[in-house]
């Protein structure tokens, strides 16, 4: 169906280290943010308070489906349409539960669905994506401060998966062009080497609308934001100014990335050709190793060396527990073959097990980058190995 991909063993490797990459920056590397996994199937309430609906339902392609209850009635339910709105929705589980003060977050990877009209024939526009959304809150007052400082963490974080900052562009959305729920917004933007563009990440000033739309008694708050009335919420998505009684509902700052397109521009930005001084050239995937989808290969060419095949699986465990990642065995098969293959598809490290040289502990080590190979024991590989990965 147009608009909907499947990934195959390398590209769903690579999509789990662009995921972990983000979730280790936004979550695990900070004291302020919470992760959440909230369900894909919607109430239209949400969607509804959220502004998804009503003038904006064409605009936004809701997919709609129905549930059944207990007496076989079906109701109406949707597909949601981005992350952001369960996150909003689970705002009170999450203040109830860890108990942060202002500034915190509550970040989400996850798919989310679009009934697009026109999509493209790679994964750019999609009607089933993947989103990696943190939604951090702050005061009022502090918006604009925490708005710049999450627009340079999220360059950063791109250039340390790989993309170079001269292929970013940073669209500042012009007033007429912002969603309905932004009061300012950035849009990061890579470029291919084509000269076309597609957008990677939104940063959006949010302000106190999700806070509002979703609080009951939304008198009590305050609110700058103009928000549908809602008669159904229980919660009140406030914090206690601290040493005062005065509830604060506070302005969401959303960094919004796409795994897809993430995952594109990072393809882009790797392939290369590499020329020899021979005259011929290789295909190089010279993607970051931590998003690698294989982080090393052992090539055995005897496939009757017993000591070389025995090794190995001993060899990829350990690597494997180092690299957190695909480590494969390859048995036979042409030196030249198996290398060109594994600087296609980005493999850092090809090493060959001879039994000749494993009695004295001793591999062949090439380097995909570099090209060059050299002799060196195990255990030295394994530091070297290991100060890549950890």
């Amino acid at each position: 169906m147009p608009g909907i991909f499947d990934y195959g063993p390398l590209g769903a490797e690579i999509k789990i280290h662009l995921r972990k990459a983000w979730w280790q920056a936004m979550v695990y590397d900070r004291d302020d943010v919470y992760g959440i996994e909230a369900a894909l199937l919607t109430s239209p309430l949400l969607h509804e308070h959220s502004g998804f609906l009503g003038a904006n339902y064409e605009e936004f392609g809701v997919f709609e489906t129905r549930i059944k209850d207990e007496n076989n009635n079906l109701s109406p339910c949707h597909l949601r349409v981005t992350t952001a709105q369960h996150s909003f929705a689970n705002f009170d589980n999450v203040v109830e539960w860890t108990h942060p003060s202002l500034p915190f977050g509550i970040a989400q990877i996850g798919k989310a669905f679009r009934n697009e009209q026109q999509v493209t024939d790679f994964p750019v526009r999609m009607r089933e994506f993947e989103q990696m959304e943190l939604q951090y809150f702050v005061p009022t007052e502090n918006t604009q401060e925490w708005h710049e400082f999450w627009l340079k963490q999220r360059l950063d974080w791109w250039e340390q998966q790989g993309i170079n900052l001269q292929n970013l562009i940073v669209d500042d959305v012009v007033a007429d062009e912002l969603a309905h729920y932004s009061s300012k917004t950035y849009d990061i933007h890579y470029k291919q080497p084509n000269g076309d563009i597609f957008e990677i990440e939104g940063i959006a000033d949010r302000g106190d609308f999700d806070c509002g739309s979703h609080s009951g008694s939304q008198d009590k708050l305050h609110l700058s934001s103009s928000v549908l009335p809602n008669n159904v919420s229980t919660a009140l998505m406030a914090i206690t100014q601290p040493g005062t009684e005065t509830l604060i509902a506070p302005c969401a700052i959303e960094p919004a990335a796409g795994v897809d397109r993430g995952l594109m521009a990072v393809l882009f930005e790797s392939f290369v050709r590499v020329d020899s001084s021979d005259g011929t050239s290789r295909v190089v995937l010279r993607i970051k190793p931590h998003l690698a989808p294989v982080k090393a290969c052992l090539h055995i060419p005897n496939s009757n060396a017993i000591l070389s095949i025995e090794s190995a699986s001993i060899i990829k465990h350990r690597l494997q527990r180092l690299a957190a990642g695909k480590i494969v065995i390859e048995i036979g098969g042409d030196k030249q073959k198996v290398t060109k293959y594994h600087d296609e598809v980005g493999t850092p490290f090809l090493i060959t097990l001879e039994d000749s040289m494993l009695n004295d502990n001793i591999v062949i080590v090439r380097e995909r980058d570099t090209g060059v190979t050299e002799h060196m024991p195990i255990e030295q590989f394994y530091i070297r190995f290991e100060s890549i990965y950890s």
